[in-house]
């Protein structure tokens, strides 16, 4: 977001900010003090949650922290270092291959390798520590989070990750879809139910053709719902390599709130669950407000 853009936007209450970015991407009013769609509800968490169990969810260290303590049957990646100065960085220990991003926000990572120097960095990394645009539309967990720079090892010494991003409501895990080719330009995405099925949804991303069931799926199930339970919604973000699981991240907000979903129903069924009923069909009429059924979800 650019500067001035940010400091526009400053003075424009949150709630009335995210109602007007609502009704430009989804073409209606979002109804955020009774939400009935995934989307709204993701909205009122954004604009309501202020407890001490969200407050952490977008610290990366403290995410990491979490899974290890929670499910040690999985790989969690070791934070190399930590700070804010990169002058207190010594390359030289290192390994081969290692990635650098910021611990307060997403969507900016650098694979770095005994080449690189620290100019290098300082180049990459300027504006890195400043506050997480993503708080200046309501996002609050971010601005919780330590503004700090960390190194973890790059896993798999730079091979595509499988990325299985579960949507976790309640404690059980109900949907994924599949993240191949995140930070390159050959990004694609699958839906799968809980049987690994694929489903015809869409959420404005290409789709990808679809995979085998990956090794170990089960313990995977068994940590996203591990550590999406306490959570009335939390996308657990696991990874696989070599047959390996690893974790990558809890999301509370995927997306902002902004995932177009087609069919439309899809965002109802995911409301349904995060309201407690199964399926969508359970859900109340009044809230339901679409007749379309979703697709062939559990």
């Amino acid at each position: 977001m650019h500067s001035s853009l940010r400091r526009l936007l400053t003075p424009i209450p949150d709630p009335v900010l995210r109602r007007i970015m609502y009704r430009r991407r989804f073409g209606r009013w979002g109804n955020f003090k009774k939400p009935s769609r995934f989307t709204e509800f993701l909205t009122r968490r954004m604009l309501q949650d202020r407890s001490p169990e969200i407050a952490w969810t977008c610290d990366k260290r403290a995410m990491k922290d979490y899974a290890a303590e929670r499910t040690p049957w999985i790989n969690v990646p070791e934070t190399l270092w930590h700070g804010t100065d990169l002058n207190e960085l010594d390359l030289s220990t290192l390994p081969d291959h290692w990635v650098i991003k910021p611990n307060h926000r997403s969507k900016a990572v650098y694979m770095g390798d005994r080449s690189t120097t620290l100019a290098d960095l300082r180049r990459v990394t300027k504006g890195w520590l400043r506050p997480y645009d993503r708080i200046a539309v309501g996002e609050w967990a971010y601005g919780q989070a330590r503004r700090e720079l960390i190194i973890e090892p790059r896993i798999g010494d730079g091979a595509p990750l499988r990325e299985l991003n579960i949507f976790v409501f309640h404690g059980r895990f109900q949907i994924l879809h599949t993240d191949l080719g995140r930070f390159r330009n050959n990004f694609a995405e699958v839906f799968y139910n809980r049987d690994w099925e694929p489903l015809d949804i869409t959420n404005g991303g290409p789709r990808g053709a679809v995979e085998p069931r990956p090794e170990k799926f089960d313990e995977m199930v068994r940590a996203a719902e591990t550590l999406g339970a306490g959570y009335d919604f939390m996308r657990v973000d696991l990874s696989t390599i070599d047959g390996e699981v690893w974790f990558g991240e809890l999301t509370p907000y995927p997306s902002g709130g902004m995932d177009l979903f087609t069919p439309e129903s899809v965002d109802l069924q995911l409301g349904a669950w995060w309201a407690g009923f199964d399926t969508l069909k359970e859900y109340p009429e009044e809230l339901r407000g679409l007749t379309e059924e979703a697709p062939s979800l559990p």
